[in-house]
């Protein structure tokens, strides 16, 4: 096991350490805490070293606290987390709870010299953007629905983007639109249920969450709707570890429910069982049912966005139902896994983009952007990056007209993994007019904290993770990127990506642009406002709007240059949909 470990995790080695802590099955202990939230959602503040259960789904609260304390020196003085005293009584085996250090535990970096200025542009604005829109989120699960978030097409899509709207509005963005439009018949799982029995007990695994069934890429695809029809599948668990060929010698596994251990590489949306072929070697042996178990202590809940596309049922599992029935199969308790989901295609939904500018003095351009489609509250991914592109806004248009070089667009971009042909990112590659585009700031994933595996045990820290970044356009623009976020803080993978991420993929060669994407609690239900530091988008919004002013000192033809090859236009099923046309520039 600690050899196919090593080989999944090269990629990613800290977390492979992760995955073989977790194997040896313990379990967290329930944390008892302080006071309770504010009505905003945002958790009481303690000047001492008090925590809350954090806000998150019902398996994953037993295993997390938020700090509250605003006290620099004692916020790691919460309930349930202290120093252990006396010689021998410390242990990393320990498990302990995930404690989410408070704002106030993180180190803000100083305004270089000259820039004062960007002290205007405020983290804390940011995080309160951020409350405010997975308080949306909650809605959508405090409403009732099993699968819940910010899903495109949802009720909670378009709350968001009226949120987006009035914030612009607000702010001084002019001629702000809601562009709407058509959406293909979405698949849309409404109820499942998940546990296994052995041993004389049944034990529900609440972790368990479908992995989405869409969106296909090319015209041989197929996606059905079927689930189990109305009916609880009873089927034998098979274990394949990592999933290599080796692992599925031997081993019959038509008609079960296959489990597979899943790297993270570098989170919830990418991870070993999708990238290895494990799934589809699976799928390919006939499995009923295939569980990825999200490797994270705990028991975490994974939307699973990385798991290649198929009509078979596939679900996320977190570590602690997973050592459940690894348990069971140990003790030859002959366990049964019972699944049964219901799925259905909607159709008729649509959702939106918000758009509107702020003139500048030229007839060039510069594109401010976030996508708004959240699986679960999704505060980094990508509430982070909707708040950063708000507080831009509010930045830029306190400024008179004669000080902006060039029209400013901002805009949001739905059906982020549910893409349609003339929604979200597609309808603006295929619809706005890049020829005189200076710069695109793609605001994705903007911050979030380094969760560091010690023992058997996921531990937040007060450091800001690095980010994966990306820069299109000519080497005076990479310089400047490079050297601001040195000069602001903002940490990064190293090196660049050589491929851009995100929304940012599908405007590859169209104009100069960037992006730096934090990976590693997304697409789970520890992505919470409180994995978010303001610290951190603080650093970023600043060395964006930093970029920004520089780039107005550069001309347009010096920018326009090594900007890649164009994307090519991704399949998606045709379908009546509404046409705006090309979003308008003001000169």
């Amino acid at each position: 096991m600690s050899k196919q470990i090593r080989i999944a995790a090269s990629s990613f080695a800290v977390l492979a350490v992760v995955v073989l802590a977790i194997a040896i099955g313990h379990k967290t202990t329930t944390v008892n805490a302080g006071p309770a939230e504010h009505a905003s959602g945002a958790p009481a503040p303690n000047a001492g070293g008090g925590a809350v259960p954090c806000n998150t789904t019902k398996s994953a609260a037993k295993q997390e606290i938020c700090g509250t304390s605003t006290d620099s020196a004692r916020w790691w003085n919460a309930a349930g987390v202290g120093t252990f005293m006396g010689a021998g009584s410390a242990s990393w085996s320990i498990e302990k709870p995930i404690f989410f250090p408070p704002d106030s535990a993180y180190t803000h970096f100083a305004i270089p010299k000259g820039d004062e200025k960007y002290a205007a542009l405020s983290g804390d604005r940011i995080k309160g953007y951020i409350w405010d829109i997975t308080g949306i989120s909650r809605k959508s699960r405090d409403d009732g629905n099993q699968y819940w978030g910010r899903l495109t097409g949802s009720e909670y899509d378009h709350m968001t983007d009226d949120y987006v709207a009035a914030q612009l509005k607000r702010v001084g963005v002019q001629d702000v639109h809601i562009q709407k439009f058509n959406l293909s018949p979405q698949w849309w799982p409404t109820h499942w249920e998940v546990s296994v029995s052995g041993g004389g007990k049944t034990v529900e695994l609440e972790s368990a969450w479908p992995h989405s069934a869409q969106p296909c890429s090319n015209e041989t695809c197929t996606i059905d709707a079927k689930g189990t029809e109305g009916k609880t599948w009873d089927l034998e668990p098979v274990w394949v570890g990592l999933g290599t060929p080796l692992d599925f010698k031997g081993k019959d596994v038509k008609g079960k429910a296959v489990l597979i251990y899943s790297v993270p590489t570098p989170g919830g949306e990418g991870y070993s069982a999708g990238w290895s072929g494990a799934v589809e070697r699976a799928r390919d042996a006939g499995a009923a049912v295939v569980f990825t178990i999200l490797g994270f202590p705990g028991n975490h809940v994974n939307h699973g966005g990385g798991t290649p596309e198929s009509a078979k049922l596939t679900f996320g599992l977190g570590m602690d139902d997973a050592d459940t029935i690894r348990e069971m199969m140990e003790k030859d308790e002959k366990p049964v896994v019972h699944v049964n989901e219901s799925v259905e295609l909607r159709a008729g939904l649509t959702t939106g983009s918000v758009w509107g500018t702020l003139p500048g003095t030229t007839d060039e351009n510069i594109v401010i952007m976030a996508h708004t489609e959240a699986p679960m509250q999704g505060a980094m991914d990508n509430a982070s990056g909707i708040g950063t592109m708000i507080e831009l806004a509010q930045y830029y248009a306190s400024m008179p007209q004669s000080q902006r070089k060039r029209t400013i667009t901002f805009l949001t971009t739905s059906a982020h993994h549910t893409p349609a042909p003339n929604a979200g990112i597609q309808w603006v590659r295929k619809h706005y007019d890049f020829s005189k585009t200076a710069l695109i700031v793609n605001c994705e994933h903007t911050a979030g904290l380094v969760l560091d595996p010690v023992g058997s045990s996921l531990v937040g820290t007060n450091v800001i993770a690095p980010r994966r970044f990306f820069m299109q356009g000519s080497d005076d623009l990479k310089a400047l990127v490079t050297k601001t976020f040195v000069d602001y803080g903002v940490g990064v993978d190293s090196p660049p990506s050589p491929v851009a991420g995100g929304e940012l993929s599908t405007l590859v060669g169209m104009a100069p642009g960037f992006h730096i994407l934090d990976d590693i609690g997304y697409h789970t239900d520890m992505d919470i406002p409180q994995y978010v530091p303001d610290a951190g988008l603080e650093s970023v919004v600043r060395a964006y709007a930093k970029i920004i002013d520089e780039t107005n000192n550069m001309s347009l033809e010096s920018l326009r240059v090594n900007m890649g090859t164009p994307a090519t236009n991704r399949w998606t099923p045709a379908i009546e949909s509404e046409d705006a046309g090309l979003i308008p520039v003001p000169k």
